[in-house]
């Protein structure tokens, strides 16, 4: 199963692959993850950089998150606050939560995140909902820098309007099962409601405050955007009390 295309990617879209639930799904995520990366212009050595990383983060998912959902395989980009793609795996287990131990890299055990930390430019993980059918679970996630013209591209592809905006957020949203209403005022400002945030869309950027901070993201980010407000939405929910 497939949502997006790479073409996709450098205009705020995303890829969404389904992984198989047995040990070939980490050969699927290499496979998947090369191809995805050869067609947005990523160099060899960064191609196999996250080949090796996202092996290990779907072996992950299949020895520690024993499930009956198979993982996911996501891949998008950012820009804030540095350009970089976000390559992430996710499964629908929230009893066992991933750790980077101390040890030596070439200890059996516990040296997964390790090697993702030491390939990547940033890694981490949160609770999610699937792309692909809504279920809640968790993502563990890394980055890579950019190619170096990718930015440069990105400006060149049509500006994304504060409507448009808003309402491919609100899309996506609702696609993994977080209502949300969407009003514009007369200056054009539309606002996002769901039960745990309010979104501001504003002509150049989303912008909210969850209680702790103040975020702001550029209108290109749009997965990175909803990918926040998913991790919020399902961080509030294991919070509070049944």
């Amino acid at each position: 199963m497939l949502t997006g295309a790479p073409a996709d990617i450098p205009a705020g879209g995303a890829c969404a692959f389904q992984l198989p639930g047995d040990p070939s799904a980490a050969s699927h995520a290499r496979s998947l993850v090369a191809v995805t990366m050869c067609q947005l212009g990523f160099t060899t050595d960064s191609i196999e950089d996250a080949r090796l990383a996202v092996s290990e983060l779907a072996t992950n998912a299949l020895t520690h998150a024993a499930s009956t959902a198979p993982p996911e395989l996501w891949l998008w980009a950012r820009t804030i606050p540095t350009p970089q793609l976000v390559v992430s795996v996710f499964d629908a287990h929230r009893d066992t939560w991933p750790t980077i131990r101390n040890g030596d890299l070439l200890d059996e055990y516990g040296k997964g995140l390790s090697i993702v930390t030491a390939v990547s430019t940033g890694t981490g993980t949160h609770p999610s909902r699937s792309r692909l059918t809504a279920a809640p679970g968790k993502c563990v996630w890394f980055t890579l820098t950019l190619p170096t013209a990718w930015p440069q591209a990105a400006q060149r592809s049509t500006p994304i309007t504060p409507r448009t905006a808003a309402n491919r957020l609100s899309a996506a949203l609702k696609a993994r099962g977080v209502p949300t209403t969407c009003r514009t005022d007369d200056s054009g400002i539309s606002i996002l409601a769901t039960n745990t945030l309010n979104i501001w869309v504003e002509p150049k950027a989303f912008s909210w405050r969850d209680g702790r901070a103040y975020t702001r993201q550029p209108l290109l980010d749009i997965q990175e955007t909803a990918e926040r407000i998913v991790g919020y939405h399902e961080a509030h929910a294991l919070a509070s009390p049944s």
